[in-house]
This record gives C-alpha cells, sequence and structure tokens, in this order.
C-alpha cells in the first residue's frame, strides 16, 4: 500500500467520521482490506466497521450477507488506520516567522480563522484528536474548540490551554518590541511572577474554559532575549500551577528546555515535558520516578532549519534551534 493510497483513506476515514449530518442520518460500514489492531500490534484483513450515530460501534470480519440495511463503502483495496493524536499542536493564528511582531498584524478574529483553516488540514491528515498547548491570544483556542465541538466548522477534537503561564518578557511573551510599544492585555492574560499569581492566573484561565495548563519554565526558541537553557521559574511556582490545576480536576504541562527547569517541573508534578532539549540522566530518572511523560517535539527543530534557513529568520532565533535540536553537539 503506498503513501498516497494510506493518506487519502485517512482523510476519507476522518471525514466521515467527523461530517455529522452523514454519520447520523444512517449506519455506515466501511469494508476495509486491511485495518490496523494497535491493541495487539497486527493487521486484520477484510473487516467490517460498524458506524452508528457518528461513531465506531463494532469491528468484525466482513460478511457481504451481513450488512443489513447499512450503507457499505467499499475501501477493500485500502489499508485504514484509526484517527491519530497529536500532542503538541499549536493551530490558532499565523505559522512562526522571522517577525518578532508577527503576532500584532492580526487580530484575534483572523488569528482564529488561521486556526479553522489549520484544523481542517489537521484532520484531513488524519489527526482526529489533538492537544493544543498554547496560544498568544487568550481563549482564541477554546472558540476554535467550541466551534468544532457544535459542527460550526470541521476539525479534530481538541483539548487546549488557553494562554500561557510565563513570566514577564519569558517565553510566552511577545517580546522584542520597542519599549513604548504596548501588547494588548489578552496576549498577557497568563503573565505570573509569583506564587499568588499563577495561583490567580490558573483560576482565571480555567474559568475561561482551558482544558489543562500550560506554563513555560523556561526560555523559547522563538521568543527574543529568552534563553532556553535558562529556567524561569521557581519550583514552588510551578507547583503552585500544579496544585491549583489538580483543585479542577486537570493538569499541567510544561515547556522546558533546560536541564534544571525540566527537573523543577517534574519535582512540581507536571503531566507532562515539551521539548526537554537539554534533559540528563538525572532528569530521566526523575520522569520515571514520577511518571512525567516527554513530548518531545523533534520534528519542529528540523521545520525551522528549512524553512527559518530558507526564509531569513534571525540569526538569534537560528543559533537558539541548532542548540536545542536533538542532533546538536554536547
Amino acid at each position: 500500500m503506498n503513501k498516497r493510497r494510506l493518506a487519502v483513506t485517512w482523510l476519507l476515514l476522518t471525514a466521515l467520521l467527523m461530517t455529522a449530518p452523514l454519520a447520523s442520518a444512517e449506519t455506515v460500514i466501511v469494508r476495509a482490506g486491511r485495518l490496523l489492531d494497535v491493541e495487539q500490534g497486527r493487521y486484520l484483513e477484510n473487516q467490517a466497521i460498524r458506524i452508528e450515530n457518528g461513531r465506531v460501534a463494532a469491528i468484525a470480519p466482513y460478511a457481504a450477507g451481513a450488512t443489513g440495511d447499512a450503507r457499505v463503502i467499499d475501501w477493500s483495496a485500502y489499508t485504514v488506520l484509526p484517527g491519530l493524536i497529536d500532542l503538541h499542536t499549536h493551530l490558532i493564528g499565523d505559522i512562526s516567522s522571522a517577525a518578532v511582531a508577527a503576532p500584532l498584524l492580526n487580530s484575534g478574529a483572523q488569528d482564529v480563522l488561521l486556526g479553522v483553516d489549520h484544523a481542517r488540514a489537521t484532520l484531513a491528515a488524519g489527526f482526529t484528536t489533538v492537544r493544543d498547548v498554547g496560544t498568544y491570544r487568550a481563549f482564541t483556542d477554546v472558540a476554535l474548540r467550541d466551534a468544532i465541538q457544535a459542527g460550526v466548522v470541521e476539525g479534530p477534537r481538541m483539548f487546549v490551554a488557553g494562554a500561557y503561564i510565563t513570566v514577564s518578557q519569558g517565553g510566552g511573551e511577545v517580546t522584542g518590541l520597542a519599549p513604548d510599544v504596548v501588547v494588548p492585555a489578552d496576549m498577557r492574560r497568563g503573565v505570573a511572577n509569583s506564587v499568588d499569581e499563577v495561583r490567580q492566573r490558573v483560576r482565571e484561565l480555567l474559568a475561561g474554559g482551558a482544558d489543562f495548563i500550560k506554563v513555560i519554565a523556561t526560555g523559547a526558541v522563538f521568543t527574543a532575549g529568552t534563553t532556553p537553557s535558562a529556567p524561569e521559574y521557581t519550583e514552588a511556582e510551578l507547583r503552585a500551577a500544579v496544585e491549583e490545576a489538580a483543585n479542577a480536576g486537570t493538569f499541567v504541562v510544561a515547556h522546558a528546555h533546560s536541564a534544571e527547569g525540566i527537573k523543577r517541573a517534574v519535582r512540581a508534578g507536571v503531566r507532562s515535558v515539551e521539548h526537554a532539549s537539554y534533559l540528563d540522566d538525572e532528569g530521566i530518572e526523575l520522569m520515571v520516578r514520577h511518571g512525567t511523560w516527554l513530548v518531545a517535539d523533534i520534528y519542529n527543530g528540523d521545520y525551522t532549519e528549512e524553512v527559518g534557513s530558507r526564509d531569513g529568520w534571525s540569526a538569534e532565533i537560528l543559533r537558539k534551534n541548532r542548540e536545542t535540536r536533538p542532533s546538536a553537539p554536547a
């Protein structure tokens, strides 16, 4: 089965499952030539996927006489996979660029509309669930998530962070601007510089509809003036975020490049560490002991190197990207 046909199968299956009027109007059986059983790690031949009310109701060997009144879609020439899950996405707004002021060039409405396009492309690529880990404009991701859930636009099931929890001029801020440029308030909803402020921001984001909390524990590659290898939050501040999220029955994920920032986040109790560029043996041991997940987001570095070099991104971004890529020299 070549990659093009497999990709087409992802597109057709996700479109079928996410088109509510079609799925709810009738029972559909998809005849799959091969079906990937992810639990057993094997392919099943000639399977019938029964879809009722927009959900997969049963999977069994296909038998022509056992379909009843269901409409049969014949994909016997294809391999069918379950919907994929991406744990590190940013669907809202434009893609990254060399301009530090780029986040200020769109309105919130424009950012959400770009997110609609990105959500549709993500679904077409076979991803039916994503964890969207932060946006500059607070709650624009909540709006996109809700529109998808309501069937207003097509996209994957989204779990969103609402905004970044970050220190002033830290990895989750829009930085590098002239001193007299005022950044809009909705781009600073998650700024917190003490334990008490962290608790307050977490409560506000969750009250605004966030599913979980994203903290920026270290500097970032794309944020001018910040250092990925340097921590930006204390362990106590990170723990405050974890405690407040837990009070609401949810969790915290941490953007963390530096070895020390990773360890602080793990000891504080975050659910996952994103990037972990400078993860060392002690950090690995801590993550295993605490049951912390690693979301490496490796492709981001390759993309930044390719596109950033081609399009003339700033020397600072390209340098930091090369230093934090997995292939970077020790």
